[in-house]
């Protein structure tokens, strides 16, 4: 238990030193290049400032408070008159006339009363009235799959409710009732009931500048305030002392004669006008109109340069080969992706910083200025998951910034089809999976609120306007870098590599939860061996004549000693075979071999012999078939970090980067090897010199030392 504490707390802080040498590496490349990286941070700055030039040339009106009291503006509306709010008797024969019903409840006497009154004044009443017990009798049937189906049994359809009427206490001194109308039919052709007003905080209507109509069209046209003034009025006339005698009559007593005795007069109000309170003065500008189409797509036009230089850094790291010399020297698969991404991240903090600062009094003047910053520096955020992720499509750095670019910017032209309040919010959410879209849609209700004078803060951030919700937006850039991030994980995995590996999908699940592989069941060892494999014999390699009479050359002591003491490397039955369009070619055909100390071994071989292969199976860059291999007694299949701090490789091809220094680059491997802060300055002037006089004894060169080119950029010395 102590040993595992041990080896978890060894293995977070070579993590920790391989990230911090990465960084350097990343910072030591921006620094190389001040003018590419000040444009990468400045330019999204530079578009939002010339949105705010615009800004500034824009007209700007300033309305005064206003009433509107007048006929003329349409919104005078006087209660069961008129087209804008339809007359009691027109509203009970469009009913009749489609066979639909006015509902009461509950069924009591003064329910039944109230009904007989008011017939003798609109005898059609009584021809489209339902009675039900209670409001739950009614709520049942309208949720029932009975409503409005056709009955069998009595050979009739069952009754469409276009309107309730239920009442909670029925006088004589106190009535308290609801007016329940069908949705559908009430409020046809215009926004939600729940846009009138909002009963959890102020009203939704502040971001309409001036005054809103539909409200009150909604009220008249869906017979809403005819239904109150008919009811008031009987509630009038059943305050009255005659209500008391009224009620005592049996129903079938209300005949012509009783009609008389019942002045409707007394308890119909004759005139009820409704009008909106007037507006408070507003200042209106025309420029936020123009940001709510045009911003997503500028601010994107400022990212696609730095998007652009991410895509290239990761992609010319992996042409040059560079990435799988860092492998071989030992740097874990997510130190590389996580140093680019804290790289950029921070350079997206600083634009997004930037961006906050510039337009806090002029594009977002009353919006929160964290939740701008939040809403910038999220959409850098799924743009580096998205560059991650269209880099693993590409081996050559050229490419994949011109395809990748154009593929960025194409991912906002879907907001041109979903930026219509008529399209659902699943299909905006669906479109919102590209990341510049979801931005382009948030940027929605910055001009809104701001036009509205009202600002996007975090209280209100989940409010809709002009069909889109801002949380939504948000949330979905952070999904799409989870995503982004999850899907380009995968590919960088198992796309096809040069060196023809590729990890499967059942691998990488066992490696994220945590399972390994039992060497010992899944690769064959060297007593247990036999050479009855199943395989394509016509794809191996044709140099493997003889398997029967290996020439084996004799054992030493000495050597003898070292595999007792794990001194040396041990290949026992290594086999790689590749999957190719063609079938399985063996590349490796189960090598047995032994290096020991003070050797020189040399692997000789045509091309596709399997030299590189089986290096590449010992350095851990590819996974070995079958079989396995000991290098200083630990495995490669389970020990391969450890295997990595002590062998060296020495490519076929330049792991350097051209901008860094000598020093910086013997740093950054000594980071990745472990060797200690202290030991550093002294190792250099030995290390330069020794590779001086390797060069002399194998190339036979004079000496030229390379001492004073420690502080020299690889690219400026000669080949």
């Amino acid at each position: 238990m102590e040993k595992k504490k041990e080896k978890e707390k060894e293995d977070t802080r070579n993590s920790r030193r391989q990230l911090k040498a990465m960084l350097r590496k990343n910072w030591l490349l921006k620094i190389r290049h001040p003018f590419v990286t000040c444009a990468e941070i400045l330019l999204p700055t530079l578009v939002m400032l010339l949105l705010i030039a615009v800004r500034s040339k824009s007209d700007i009106r300033i309305h005064p408070a206003q009433p509107y009291i007048r006929k003329e503006m349409g919104m005078f509306v006087e209660v069961g008159k008129g087209d804008t709010s339809p007359p009691f008797n027109q509203v009970l024969e469009l009913l009749l006339a489609k066979e639909e019903y006015l509902a009461f409840a509950p069924n009591t006497a003064e329910t039944r009363m109230m009904i007989s009154i008011l017939s003798l004044k609109f005898p059609v009443l009584r021809l489209v009235t339902k009675v039900y017990e209670d409001e739950e009798e009614l709520e049942s049937y309208v949720r029932s799959d009975l409503y409005a189906a056709y009955d069998q049994n009595k050979n009739l359809t069952n009754p469409k409710i276009k309107g309730a009427i239920v009442f909670h206490e029925q006088g004589p001194d106190l009535f308290d009732y609801s007016i329940r109308l069908n949705h559908t039919w009430a409020f046809s052709g215009f926004p939600d009931i729940r846009t009138i007003m909002d009963t959890n905080g102020p009203f939704l209507n502040d971001l309409a500048l001036g005054v809103n109509t539909v409200p009150i069209l909604q009220y008249g046209l869906s017979g809403f305030l005819t239904l109150q003034q008919v009811m008031d009025s009987f509630i009038i006339y059943a305050a009255q002392e005659t209500m008391t005698n009224l009620l005592k009559l049996p129903s079938h007593s209300l005949d012509s004669d009783a009609q008389l005795k019942i002045p409707w007069t007394q308890f119909s109000p004759s005139d009820i006008r409704v009008t909106p309170f007037p507006t408070r003065e507003y200042t209106d500008n025309e420029f936020q109109s123009i940001v709510k189409k045009v911003m997503g797509v500028l601010y994107l036009l400022g990212f696609l340069y730095p998007i652009s230089r991410l895509i290239s850094y990761s992609v010319l790291e992996k042409e040059l080969k560079i990435k799988e010399g860092l492998y071989m020297m030992g740097l874990k698969d997510d130190i590389f992706h996580l140093s680019w991404f804290i790289t950029y991240a921070i350079q997206f903090a600083l634009s997004s910083v930037l961006l906050t600062v510039c337009t806090m009094s002029t594009l977002f003047q009353y919006s929160d200025k964290t939740l701008v910053f939040v809403y910038f520096f999220s959409f850098g955020l799924s743009g580096i998951m998205l560059s991650f992720m269209i880099s693993t499509f590409f081996m050559r750095a050229k490419t994949a910034v011109a395809v990748g670019t154009l593929t960025f910017l194409g991912a906002f032209f879907p907001y041109y089809t979903v930026n219509d309040e008529t399209v659902s919010m699943i299909v905006k959410v669906i479109a919102s999976f590209l990341s510049p879209t979801a931005f382009a849609l948030g940027s929605i209700n910055f001009a809104d609120y701001e036009r509205a004078h009202v600002g996007l803060r975090w209280s209100n951030m989940w409010r809709e306007s002009s069909g889109v919700c801002f949380l939504v937006s948000l949330l979905m850039m952070l999904l799409d870098s989870l995503l982004y991030f999850a899907v380009g994980l995968y590919l960088d995995k198992v796309l096809h590599k040069e060196n023809g590996f590729c990890y499967p999908l059942r691998s990488l699940l066992q490696k994220c939860f945590g399972r390994k592989k039992n060497t010992r069941d899944n690769y064959a060892s060297t007593s247990e061996f036999k050479f009855t494999e199943n395989y394509d014999e016509t794809s191996s390699t044709d140099f493997i004549k003889d398997v029967s009479g290996p020439t084996l050359e004799s054992m030493s002591l000495e050597m003898k000693q070292q595999e007792s003491d794990g001194r040396c490397i041990q290949i026992r039955n290594l086999r790689k075979v590749y999957a190719t369009n063609r079938g399985n070619c063996c590349a490796v055909n189960s090598l047995q071999l032994t290096l020991y100390e003070n050797q020189i071994l040399a692997l000789l071989g045509h091309n596709g012999a399997g030299k590189s292969s089986t290096i590449a199976m010992l350095v851990g860059l590819v996974s070995p078939t079958s079989g396995d291999a000991l290098v200083l007694g630990k495995n490669i299949l389970t020990d391969m970090d450890e295997i990595r701090k002590s062998l060296g490789v020495c490519p076929q091809y330049d792991i350097l980067f051209p901008e860094l220094t000598v020093k910086e680059h013997l740093e950054i491997f000594a980071d990745l090897k472990g060797v200690s802060e202290d030991s550093k300055e002294k190792a250099y002037p030995s290390v330069l010199n020794k590779l001086t006089v390797d060069m002399i004894l194998f190339f036979m060169f004079p000496k030229v030392g390379l001492a004073d080119k420690l502080n020299t950029v690889v690219k400026a010395l000669s080949k």
